[in-house]
């Protein structure tokens, strides 16, 4: 049997237990699975280690978002880039600053789903 063989619902399930880049990496194969990674109900959950990773194009945004998680560490300080400004370090505040417009952006998108 070949993987295009199997229906959709197996398909979303296959897809489901692997990572962001694995599915984007495994939508390339043909128009069937890219329809299946296009899948709103497949991408619930979204992780993010680092804000760089925001640019990927390995993920989809849609109404099915229900856990969004952006976090990165420095291995000087742990960055948490939503307390209050004056409670941040002076390192903390050049960090964050310069995330800050992607880091908005990305939310803003989400937010507008």
């Amino acid at each position: 049997m070949h993987l295009t063989q199997l229906n959709r619902e197996c398909l979303l399930h296959l897809f489901s237990f692997l990572d962001k880049d694995s599915r984007r990496n495994l939508s390339f194969a043909c128009r069937q699975l890219r329809e299946v990674y296009l899948d709103p109900c497949l991408w619930n959950l979204l992780h993010f280690s680092s804000p760089c990773q925001l640019r990927w194009d390995n993920y989809v945004l849609g109404p099915s978002l229900r856990y969004l998680t952006i976090c990165w560490y420095s291995s000087r300080v742990q960055l948490v880039c939503n307390i209050e400004d004056w409670l941040k370090t002076s390192f903390q505040k050049d960090i964050c600053s310069k995330h800050e417009s992607l880091v908005s952006t990305f939310l803003a998108h989400v937010c507008h789903m």
